[in-house]
């Protein structure tokens, strides 16, 4: 029964029972419209039949009276108006003379107690001589003048019928109608829903279509051939689905595919862990997300533009679906396919449904990082990059997407850790240190606030007589429980968390106070600060600095920033742009930890640069190492040549500094001479040594 209730239920709702009740209301105020119009005429006629008919009954009745009426023939008259008053159609009737006293009445006492005839009509037709007629009070009322055979007027007759023979035939009349309507109704109505129904079918048709098309089946297309309106909405609901349709295509790759390479993206790659993790814990069965991240793109990227970047990112991906149909093959192709996705920049992501043992994921790895370390021939250009994976399989490791990509992300960082071009498998070891680098850089971001940080400063010494001629600012921070820690306790989590660049500018900011306050107080000498490369790189860092120096009152000439080698050769030309208008103000500029990076001879001699620090790894290691002690000998030539100061770093014995001054070192940083320390301690150790400058100079 619910079935037929639901189905009857829906064709009350329908359109075609909606317009078929609307036929039918019109058909029946039609029909009434047509009833009251001919009962109204048919009224009208039967009106006009019997007023003539009165009026004939009348003027036939003054006529076969008028010679009674001249022999004043009482009895006659009173005979004639009975006989006439005895029909069915007469209700009242009388005779009149023309002084309208009434001879004769078809009611006796009527005409005793009426000796004159007051009615209007009888009047006027006796004024007139004429018969008049009218119809008051559901009767038709008649006087007709009686002339004599000369011609003269005599008297009138007055009659009265009723007009129940007009009401029954209004009735009549009526029913006719009615059945008449009836029968119309049942035959044209069937018919008129018939019409509406298939004139009306198209728009079924939108309706199923637009209800098939909500459900997301937009490859349906409508047939309409009507020719009217109908048609054209069909036409256009045709080109709404398929644009739609399109749309819809378009907007589902940009959500799910990446555009540069043509692989799903973070979203799609998302779903589908989602969905082959669940049927794996259903199944007890065993897969893997393996997490890749390219060694050396962006240096890649940046010498060769965004451009020639993206088809690279082309070139892997293409390498990283073809390694993978390899592999899956290798399985006998039984399984399902392996998922190949880029999650943004240089991080791909693979999916490995099914795997028997970590053996094969190894395997996997290994075959994806000797496909990628393959030359790339980009624009001319032979490329090599590397890449670091990082493994989590699943269920074991996770069984929800976000923790299988953070495990397998932990895992690719200890092998980008490792040296890169490595595999790591995740374990759960990895969870505390990434939980004691987040702690960390909370921890950190505390310390900027609540002024943790200390500034420690560290001598430098002129080489040809120990005698104090700079200092560097090393930061250090206060802990709260673990003590005073060095910067390679949390410079990293530093540079992760951006973090480096408030540091930086804290730093730069507090050492520049120290030594103005220094020179303020008879202590001039210049301070070395190390500058990060998102502080160097920042718009406006030159006058940043500017205004630094002008708050804190120290002089240009005093203040040295220390660049790295590798964020000096990274962009050459920039490096020239922000230090420039410095060197012009007087600030000098020197190349940190010289000798680790890739310096390009060509760009060194255009590089406006004061200072060459050599880097302590060589200068430690010279007096044992043949090779150390050639590249400090080289660079010491290198700034000979291009004039330039040089400090070496890590001075720690007598012999390295008598080496070191042997080669024409300038100046020279280390424990021999002092450890950094704090401003006060660092003042003291100043004044000392100066002072033994003075005496030595006097003497």
């Amino acid at each position: 029964m619910a079935p037929l209730h639901s189905l009857i239920s829906r064709f009350m709702r329908s359109l075609t029972m909606k317009f078929t009740v609307m036929t039918a209301f019109l058909m029946i105020a039609t029909a009434a419209l047509l009833m009251v119009i001919e009962n109204m005429s048919d009224r009208q006629e039967h009106t006009a039949v019997l007023i003539e008919r009165a009026g004939m009954k009348a003027q036939m009745l003054s006529l076969n009276a008028s010679e009674d009426i001249v022999s004043d023939d009482r009895d006659r008259l009173q005979a004639r108006i009975a006989r006439f008053a005895e029909r069915d159609d007469v209700t009242e009737a009388f005779i009149a003379d023309a002084r309208r006293r009434i001879l004769v009445h078809s009611n006796a006492g009527n005409a005793i107690e009426s000796a004159l005839a007051a009615d209007p009509l009888v009047v006027m037709a006796l004024g007139s001589g004429e018969t008049r007629t009218e119809t008051r009070d559901g009767a038709v009322h008649v006087a007709a003048p009686i002339y004599s055979s000369a011609g003269r007027l005599t008297g009138v007759v007055y009659t009265q019928s009723p007009m129940d023979e007009l009401r029954a035939a209004g009735r009549r009349a009526l029913q006719r109608h009615m059945l008449t309507a009836t029968l119309a109704m049942l035959i044209l109505l069937p018919v008129a829903g018939a019409l509406v129904y298939f004139s009306l079918r198209p728009i079924g048709q939108l309706t199923d279509a637009a209800r098939t098309a909500s459900s997301k089946s937009l490859d349906i297309r409508l047939n309409v051939k009507t020719g009217d309106e109908l048609e054209v909405l069909a036409n256009a609901f045709n080109r709404m689905l398929s644009r739609i349709d399109s749309n819809l295509k378009r907007i589902h790759r940009l959500a799910y595919v990446d555009m540069i390479t043509e692989l799903p993206n973070r979203e799609r790659f998302r779903k589908e862990v989602e969905r082959v993790t669940r049927k794996a814990v259903e199944e007890n069965t065993t897969g893997a997300v393996m997490f890749l991240d390219l060694d050396r793109f962006k240096r890649v990227n940046d010498s060769l533009g965004i451009g020639e970047g993206d088809r690279l990112l082309e070139m892997v991906a293409r390498r990283l679906r073809e390694t993978a149909r390899g592999f899956d093959l290798s399985k006998g192709g039984q399984s399902e396919p392996s998922m190949v996705a880029r999650l943004g920049g240089d991080e791909f992501t693979l999916l490995v449904p099914h795997v028997e043992n970590s053996s094969d994921i190894a395997r996997f790895a290994q075959q994806i990082i000797n496909a990628v370390s393959r030359p790339f021939d980009v624009s001319g250009h032979q490329v090599f990059l590397g890449i670091s994976v990082g493994v989590a399989t699943f269920p074991q490791d996770g069984a929800e997407p976000e923790s299988l990509l953070r495990h397998a992300d932990l895992a690719m960082a200890h092998a980008k850790q490792s040296g890169g071009n490595a595999v790591h498998f995740f374990e759960q070891s990895m969870n505390q240190s990434a939980f004691e680098r987040l702690v960390l850089e909370n921890e950190l971001r505390d310390a900027v606030k609540n002024d943790q940080l200390a500034v420690f400063y560290q001598p430098k010494v002129r080489m040809k007589d120990g005698v104090i001629a700079g200092s560097e600012a090393l930061v250090r921070w206060n802990h709260p429980t673990s003590g005073l820690l060095t910067p390679g306790h949390f410079i990293e989590a530093a540079e992760e968390s951006g973090l480096i660049g408030e540091i930086g500018d804290w730093v730069l900011r507090a050492a520049c106070e120290q030594a103005a306050s220094w020179a303020s107080e008879g202590l001039v000498l210049p301070i070395a600060v190390n500058v990060s490369a998102i502080q160097f790189e920042r718009p406006g860092f030159a006058d940043n600095v500017m205004e630094v120096l002008e708050q804190t009152g120290l002089p240009p000439e005093l203040l040295e920033i220390e660049l790295t080698e590798s964020i000096a050769m990274r962009d050459p030309q920039r490096v020239i742009d922000q230090v420039q208008p410095l060197r012009n103000r007087g600030v000098k500029f020197a190349i940190d930890d010289f000798g680790t990076g890739h310096s390009s001879l060509s760009y060194l001699t255009r590089m406006p640069f004061d200072v060459f620090k050599i880097d302590q790894s060589f200068v430690r290691s010279m007096a044992q190492d043949p090779h150390s002690h050639a590249v400090v000998e080289t660079i010491l030539a290198l700034a000979k040549a291009l004039k330039l100061k040089t400090v070496a770093e890590g001075v720690e014995t007598t012999e390295q500094l008598t080496a070191l001054r042997e080669e024409g070192a300038t100046l020279a940083q280390g424990y021999l001479f002092s450890k950094p320390v704090p401003a006060e301690d660092f003042e003291s150790y100043a004044r000392a040594s100066l002072a033994d400058d003075i005496q030595a100079a006097s003497a």
